[in-house]
């Protein structure tokens, strides 16, 4: 109660000192005399510039529009904020199967992200971020929290933190820039956001990117990692571009990953498609997973993933296999493997953005917004699939597909809709058909 009372005390404090310098400045002029200066205000605050978005790299590596902490005169430290927030709803359509397997799924509304980031320079070569989810499991809960260090002991890049590990392209790719509401199936295998540190940057003439991470593994929410069996990983992402134009390119990836668990636990699970928790949190309540290995004593895991992309004007489409192979405890080694397509067609003649530093699309500036057109409309449709069965583990086999539309407002704001039938191959259930519908409404700022 203490902490929230100080909130709300320094929010009307921000608010309300300036409205009061504003009125005590006008009842001054209004009398005839001249407004007397306080010290404070002697001191020239730098002017609030609006710039137009022209790209859609910044919320990870650029800072336009800095607010500077300090006298004008000083460069640093910098401060940046920004973020975004999605709204969903979806409703799953099952049969009879589906619900014997997984139980009866109930319709959700609600707030997927509600992110708010501050990333800003310290020095020349030391920047920072700090990434809060709202929306997710422990109400806030970190997302990427690191220290990076550019130009160091003759590495391009060095971070230190809480972060995605470099481990496949739609793995890469922020949460505002999907191409379909979620990540596809082969998701469950990456290992995400963990708590380590790592070299990044780029090659070629920004050709191709490169990153090596030592990390601990596994990392809660909270970017805390227990455990007293090992806990080490690393992983690896390298990316090429063979073809690199203008409008056209062809993209080739490459990741693996090696870990041993400090819990000496595995665990692969996932929804299809759509959920409104977050996915991290395998005990909360919402739309079950309809594929789950259920945790496996696990002494090592090795993952692989190859990825494929390309873009030729409006079109663009990206895929990635993903395999793992998991050294058990005490039991036979065993292995996982999924895989996806996706494509986006921009019926509007807008072309996609590629990020060189990163290695992945990014998303849409439209041509035209929707106070002048209508915005930036974008088909999309995608397959995927995993495989979860293997000796004996039975986590099931799910396929899936999807077709929906992406609607660009404008440069911040876009509207999708996805539908996604689904087929699971249950070992003791057998066949089972769903069909799921989902919409989302993003804002970024």
């Amino acid at each position: 109660m203490r902490t929230s009372a100080s909130i709300i005390i320094a929010i009307v404090c921000i608010f309300v000192c300036p409205c009061m310098s504003s009125a005590q400045q006008n009842e001054t002029v209004e009398n005839g005399l001249p407004a007397p200066m306080a010290p404070a205000e002697q001191t020239r605050r730098p002017p609030i510039r609006e710039v137009e978005r022209t790209d859609l790299t910044e919320y990870e590596f650029n800072r336009p529009n800095k607010l500077r902490l300090s006298d004008e005169s000083d460069q640093y430290p910098t401060l940046h904020w920004s973020g975004f927030l999605q709204l969903d709803a979806g409703w799953i359509i099952q049969d009879e199967e589906t619900t014997d397997v997984v139980g009866d799924v109930n319709a959700e509304t609600g707030l997927r992200r509600v992110r708010l980031r501050v990333s800003g320079e310290v020095r020349e070569q030391t920047s920072y971020v700090i990434d809060l989810d709202f929306a997710a499991s422990g109400h806030p809960s970190f997302r990427d929290v690191a220290v990076i260090f550019s130009d160091a002991m003759r590495l391009e890049n060095i971070e230190i933190g809480l972060f995605k590990q470099p481990f496949g392209m739609d793995a890469e790719s922020s949460g505002r820039e999907l191409l379909l509401l979620e990540r596809q199936l082969p998701f469950a295998f990456a290992p995400f956001r963990q708590m380590g540190a790592r070299t990044f940057g780029t090659i070629g003439d920004e050709r191709g990117t490169y990153a090596l991470s030592a990390y601990r593994f596994p990392t809660n929410q909270f970017g805390v990692s227990s455990g007293n069996n090992g806990g080490w990983a690393l992983a690896t992402r390298e990316t090429f571009l063979v073809i690199d134009r203008e409008d056209t390119l062809l993209h080739l990836g490459f990741g693996y990953s090696l870990g041993n668990p400090a819990d000496d636990t595995v665990q692969y699970a996932i929804e299809p498609g759509f959920f409104v928790r977050d996915p991290s949190d395998n005990t909360g309540t919402g739309i079950s997973a309809f594929v789950d290995t259920g945790p496996m004593p696990t002494h090592t895991f090795h993952l692989f993933n190859v990825e494929l992309a390309g873009q030729c004007g409006p079109f663009r489409a990206q895929a990635e296999y993903r395999w793992s192979h998991v050294d058990r405890l005490k039991a036979s080694s065993v292995d996982f493997s999924g895989g996806y397509f996706q494509m986006g067609l921009l019926l509007t003649g807008e072309t996609a953005t590629y990020n060189h530093k990163r290695g992945i699309f990014t998303g849409v500036i439209p041509q035209r917004e929707i106070r002048d057109h209508l915005g930036a409309i974008e088909l999309i449709a995608g397959w995927s699939v995993i495989d979860l069965n293997d000796k004996d583990i039975t986590g099931g086999k799910m396929q899936m597909m999807t077709f929906g539309v992406n609607w660009y407002l404008n440069s911040f704001a876009r509207v999708m809709l996805n539908v996604n039938p689904v087929t699971l191959d249950d070992p003791t259930g057998g066949r089972a058909e769903s069909l799921v519908l989902a919409s989302r409404l993003q804002l970024e700022f």
